[in-house]
Formats: C-alpha cells, sequence, structure tokens
C-alpha cells in the first residue's frame, strides 16, 4: 500500500506541480522515479516482466517490442534480453540531439535521456536497463512521459532461466523490428506494418498481483 501511495504521490508531482523551466530536470524527474523504493510487477511477456502503471495502456505486445498509449501519445518500447544475457550495453548510444541530452544511471543501471525539437513537437529518446522507448510528444508533456517512461523501464525483472532457454534454442529474434515512429499527425507507424506482417494472434499478456 506504502508502495502503491509513493508511485501515485510522484505521478502527480510530475504530471501537475513540475515546471521545466531548466532542461537539466529531465533527467533530475528520472533520478527520483529511479530511487523511489517503488517494486511493482502487474504485466509478464517472453522473457521479462515489468508495471505498467495507472493511465498506460497497453496497446501491442510481439517479441520484445511494446506499444503504449499514455497521455494521448503512442509510446514504443523494445527491450534487448541478447544485450542483457551477454551483459552488454544496449546498442543504441547516441549523443546527437539538438535539443537535450543527459546520462542516467542506478546502481546497477545505466542510459540516456536524448530529445530532439522538430518544429512543434519534440522526439524523445530513452534508453535503460537494456531497453528503450521512443516517442513523439509536446513540451508540456515531457516530464510526465519521462516519468512513466523511467517507472516501466526500471521495473523491468528479467527472466535469467527463461532467457538462457531461448538463447540455447536461437529462438531470440536478436534485433529491434525496424519500424520508424511518427509525429501524432502522420499516418500509421512502420511498427504497425511490422505487426501485421509478423503477428498471426495476439500474444497473450499474464496479470501478476501486485507486489
Amino acid at each position: 500500500m506504502k508502495k502503491c501511495l509513493i508511485l501515485l504521490l510522484l505521478l502527480i508531482f510530475v504530471s501537475g506541480c513540475t515546471r521545466i523551466d531548466n532542461k537539466t530536470d529531465y533527467a533530475n524527474i528520472a533520478s527520483n522515479v529511479i530511487n523511489s523504493p517503488i517494486d511493482l510487477v502487474n504485466v509478464a511477456t517472453k522473457g521479462y516482466k515489468y508495471y505498467l502503471p495507472k493511465g498506460a495502456t497497453l496497446m501491442y505486445n510481439f517479441d520484445f517490442n511494446q506499444k503504449f498509449r499514455i497521455l494521448e501519445e503512442d509510446v514504443y518500447m523494445y527491450v534487448d534480453i541478447v544485450s542483457y544475457y551477454y551483459k552488454k550495453d544496449l546498442n543504441d548510444y547516441d549523443k546527437d540531439f539538438n535539443y537535450y541530452f543527459s546520462n542516467i544511471s542506478s546502481k546497477d543501471k545505466v542510459g540516456y535521456i536524448g530529445i530532439n525539437k522538430e518544429d512543434n513537437q519534440y522526439f524523445v529518446k530513452i534508453v535503460y536497463n537494456y531497453s528503450k522507448i521512443e516517442f513523439y510528444t509536446t513540451k508540456e508533456k515531457i516530464p510526465s512521459l519521462i516519468s512513466y517512461s523511467i517507472i516501466i523501464m526500471d521495473s523491468i525483472e528479467y527472466n535469467d532461466i527463461l532467457i538462457l532457454e531461448m538463447i540455447e534454442d536461437n529462438s531470440v529474434r536478436s534485433e529491434e523490428s525496424e519500424y520508424k515512429i511518427y509525429k501524432p499527425n502522420d499516418n500509421e507507424s512502420k511498427f504497425n506494418e511490422y505487426l501485421e506482417e509478423y503477428v498471426q494472434d495476439d500474444e497473450k499478456i499474464e496479470a501478476l498481483p501486485d507486489k
């Protein structure tokens, strides 16, 4: 109960009470989430499980790619279990952002937040805990969406036994599906095209009780 209250207060804080006058506050928001004593899991998928906060909806799940709907924005996540297995950094390190960049880290997890400004839209990429989240949004929503993203990414728990079995059976697609994330007013993303091509049936999601 205490953990749920902390999470609720955190989301209220970043969505309603935070003014981003200094862009370094984006990293501070991530740090506040990472350092909060939240240990919740409610979604299990292939090789890992994570916590999906209230207000975030899972739209698609296939292999190691998920699409969420958060604050009326499409948020895309890719989890690299191969990099996790071999304990190598996610091969997606890029400092070429025209608006904002900052490294983020915890005791045993590293990553970064990068933002490009494109007209009135902002493209946000977060790499952390062997996973990547990307989305387009407005400046006003960046703090809340970063908070949601870090909550999900930081909560990822990997199933070492299952991952080992998949690696040994060569049943892991070791590369991220190629898709372009379009701005909110553009057509359907290539991520959806990927799903239409490869997904025969919706993959079942096992809901786990909150700890």
